[in-house]
């Protein structure tokens, strides 16, 4: 994804990339994971202060990654 993501979303895939190591996978199933990982971005969104520009991408970000049903 980071290869090919729009220049304006690259900032927020360096973002998230470390993040993704921070979520045990443990006995979770994709959804269940995706959810967890989901809480903790949102929490660090607004620890971190983002700009509303920068979460409506974000959120745009989250929706291309969740797992297909």
């Amino acid at each position: 994804m980071e290869q090919q993501v729009e220049e304006e979303k690259l900032f927020l895939v360096g973002y998230l990339i470390p993040m993704v190591d921070l979520i045990p996978v443990d006995d979770l199933s994709d959804d269940e994971w995706f959810a967890e990982f989901a809480l903790f971005v949102e929490d660090a969104v607004e620890a971190d202060g983002l700009s509303d520009r920068d979460v409506d991408l974000l959120s745009e970000l989250l929706d291309e990654l969740q797992p297909a049903d």
